[in-house]
């Protein structure tokens, strides 16, 4: 029999909350009654999980209906699912708040295969999770530091024994934790079944962050999936003492929690992390990329290809990496393997890449093809501003603004809006095509002008300029959807002033390098997108990764454009990807 579908599990768990409602029972009432149940029936040597349950609810057919689903799944399946069921029926904001997002069983069991061909030894080490959640990495590795121990001869108490002591995992959620706790009991069944020893696992509800801030170089192996959300001023400040090394402007929650990890290591001791890819790139994580290489060998970064088959409700680029402790601060070149990993764990080698430690953005291939492309362009020193271009964001808030707002040139005539400038909307941006502001928008109730109160208000672009979209996302055939605008806007209305979804790149003089019109297509060529991909790990196209965008030498791309050569080609030909004859 196939396993259920994703759609149809969660089907089950809507029914589950449907059902807990019905019964007046909360989220911990809803998961004790579910485990308890699941574990009568499958691991009955077991005591009573310490969850609250619920007679009344033991009665719905959702509840049963869903055990009949654990039981088609794979152990590991089945506790990632019942944590899921845990966070997907709790109130919202809390789930928010502690950022609840398992790691699927597939790319756990990736990560520990990678941890061990990186020489970690599942039955000698100790292992540890600060933000453990459901157990996703904890059951796993209690599993693999069970078979090792087993090779090794040990009886199934002594091997209880070893696991209680080398086995450590912490979170903020109780439930969670006492989730956990059950799980590794269900993971070493046929052990305790054995003995009748029950391990007393060392799972606190605890905040890692505080509580673990001074206790470095203490663990062998972390292994973590932290949360990750925008930290409030308030909740920041008490954490700025122990982390003001990596902090930068408004930090997300996983940035310290990677600090952690890598300050709990041992010297030698292994990592292996499930975390968004924005830290590879990111403006405001400079600082984390700096303490990393300096603290840290990168040994291996995975680039999950699916961003919607990894965290349930959210689309999310990951990235798996896995990195080494270092004896000392490292100051040369830094090379790390990357591989392209798919939902179902595969791994598939895509080659080296070099990771600069200055805190810029860390160029990681996306596919076998970006490496050839990552080793010409690495060697170009050139940038837009060696171009005559700098890069900005489009200023107008349209759900915030409070000036004037006109759906057409003729109102902006009739109230004799003097200083009113047209509205560049990310939507009017087409590759290829010029950007022609209309005299009225095109879509009912939308404003295309807005009184700045003088002309030559700063946000005003006046100059000769290529615009782009900047949310985009790696679906897209192009990241950088780009277009030069048209000089009758400057000649009709003197400017104009970009939403704040718009990125401008405007020239700095009358004459720069390329004309805007030769610019768009630069950007749009295939070399410099699929470059623009392996330094972007978000879907906002940002300034900073703009500005560090590799293009080629302008001079060798003049000489390779001249005689009728496409600028596709004369891309090609001026980063070195083809030979300077090669065919037109």
């Amino acid at each position: 029999m196939a396993p259920p579908s994703k759609l149809s599990i969660k089907r089950r768990i809507t029914a589950l909350r449907v059902a807990a409602e019905r019964c007046g029972s909360h989220g911990p009432t809803l998961i004790g009654t579910v485990l308890r149940l699941w574990c009568n029936a499958e691991f009955p040597a077991l005591p009573k999980p310490s969850l609250p349950y619920s007679k009344t609810l033991a009665r719905e057919t959702a509840v049963d209906a869903f055990i009949v689903i654990l039981k088609q799944l794979t152990f590991l399946d089945a506790a990632y699912w019942l944590s899921s069921a845990y966070a997907m029926t709790i109130d919202a904001s809390h789930r928010k708040q502690l950022a609840m997002y398992f790691t699927p069983a597939s790319l756990t069991e990736g990560l520990m295969d990678d941890l061990d061909a990186q020489g970690v030894n599942f039955g000698s080490q100790s292992f540890m999770d600060p933000a453990c959640g459901g157990a996703a990495f904890l059951a796993p590795i209690a599993l693999r530091m069970r078979t090792a121990l087993k090779r090794r001869g040990y009886t199934s108490l002594k091997l209880l024994k070893h696991v209680e002591k080398h086995l450590h995992g912490s979170d903020l959620d109780k439930t969670l934790c006492a989730l956990s706790n059950h799980f590794l009991c269900m993971a070493l069944y046929e052990e305790i079944q054995k003995t009748g020893y029950i391990p007393s696992f060392k799972i606190h509800s605890r905040d890692s962050l505080t509580h673990f801030a001074s206790a470095a170089e203490t663990i062998d192996v972390i292994v973590c999936n932290p949360p990750y959300r925008k930290m409030t001023a308030k909740e920041l400040e008490p954490l700025r003492p122990a982390y003001a090394e990596v902090i930068e402007a408004q930090p997300n929650l996983y940035a310290l929690f990677i600090t952690l990890c890598v300050r709990l290591l041992r010297i030698g001791g292994h990592a292996a992390l499930v975390t968004p890819t924005s830290f590879l790139s990111g403006q405001y994580f400079g600082r984390l990329r700096k303490f990393l290489l300096h603290n840290a060998e990168i040994r291996h970064i995975g680039m999950v290809s699916d961003r919607q088959g990894v965290f349930i409700d959210v689309e999310q680029e990951t990235a798996l990496t896995v990195l080494r402790r270092r004896t000392e601060n490292h100051r040369g070149r830094v090379r790390a393997d990357v591989s392209i990993v798919s939902a179902s764990g595969h791994y598939t080698n895509v080659g080296k890449c070099i990771l600069p430690n200055s805190g810029a953005a860390w160029p990681i291939p996306r596919s076998v093809d970006d490496v050839s492309i990552l080793k010409k362009a690495a060697l170009s020193r050139f940038r837009l501003s060696d171009y005559g271009y700098r890069v900005r964001i489009g200023a107008y808030v349209w759900n915030r603004d409070r000036r004037p707002k006109f759906e057409s040139f003729s109102d902006v005539r009739r109230r004799k809006a003097h200083t009113a400038i047209p509205l560049m909307w990310s939507r009017d941006i087409t590759p290829g095509k010029l950007v022609r502001l209309e005299s009225k928008s095109s879509f009912d109730g939308e404003h295309r002008f807005v009184d700045l109160g003088s002309k030559s208000h700063p946000s005003l672009v006046t100059s000769p300029c290529v615009v782009m979209q900047r949310v985009t996302s790696k679906d897209q055939r192009h990241r950088l959807v780009v277009a030069a605008v048209s000089p009758s806007i400057f000649d009709t209305y003197g400017g104009f002033i970009g939403e704040n979804h718009v990125v401008i790149i405007e020239a700095t003089s009358n004459r720069p390098t390329l004309p805007p019109t030769r610019l768009a297509k630069l950007l749009s060529a295939h070399a410099v997108d699929r470059y623009f991909r392996c330094i972007s790990g978000a879907t906002n196209v940002s300034a900073f990764e703009l500005n560090q965008l590799a293009l080629p030498d302008p001079q060798m791309l003049l000489e390779a454009a001249m005689n009728g050569r496409s600028m596709e080609d004369a891309v090609n030909v001026a980063f070195g990807l083809t030979p300077k004859g090669a065919a037109r």
